[in-house]
């Protein structure tokens, strides 16, 4: 019986392939090789300013809108408005409000369990709830007053006038309280 001796044997070796993935030196052939050497067509607003905020309607929204300065963000602010804040409940929320000394401006709060609906029947209730306050509570509320609004069950079926309509009559009621 003859033994082959391993060590002598030539291991044959499949070519080597390049991976189709990765670019080659040129890169893609498709894409224009100097990207900024070709100018873009047509106007476009400043970096720096949104569109809407360069006329006097984008002025005004501006003051109407709702930014991160606007939101109750940590779960103590939530709380302690909670403990301590005027309460209104309506059918289907249930409104808390607390002046707070010092602050000049008014911050909202929405809670909305998954008793209300899946997260896109929740984050619609909270976008009409933040429009709501946009547009109208704001102004009802005295200054430097903090909300939370926690919708119940059944609030993901309201239209738009009657979520406007529980929170309007919740926020007179608590706006009373807060002032008297």
């Amino acid at each position: 019986m003859t033994t082959i001796d391993e060590k002598n044997l030539s291991a044959s070796q499949s070519p080597t392939k390049t991976n189709p993935r990765i670019p080659g030196p040129h890169g893609d052939a498709g894409r224009p090789q100097n990207p900024q050497a070709q100018a873009r067509k047509g106007t476009h607003p400043a970096r720096d300013q949104h569109s809407t905020e360069t006329t006097s309607l984008g002025a005004e929204r501006s003051k109407q809108g709702f930014s991160a300065a606007d939101r109750l963000r940590r779960g103590d602010e939530f709380r302690r408005i909670q403990r301590t804040g005027a309460r209104f409940q309506t059918t289907h929320f249930v409104f808390y409000a607390q002046r707070i000394p010092g602050e000049d401006r008014s911050r909202l709060g929405i809670t909305v369990s998954r008793r209300v609906g899946n997260a896109v029947v929740r984050n619609h209730v909270k976008r009409r709830v933040r429009e709501c306050y946009r547009l109208k509570l704001r102004s009802i509320l005295p200054t430097g007053a903090s909300v939370v609004v926690i919708a119940r069950a059944g609030a993901g079926e309201l239209a738009m006038s009657a979520i406007e309509a529980e929170l309007l009559w919740a926020a007179a009621n608590v706006s009373n309280r807060l002032d008297g």
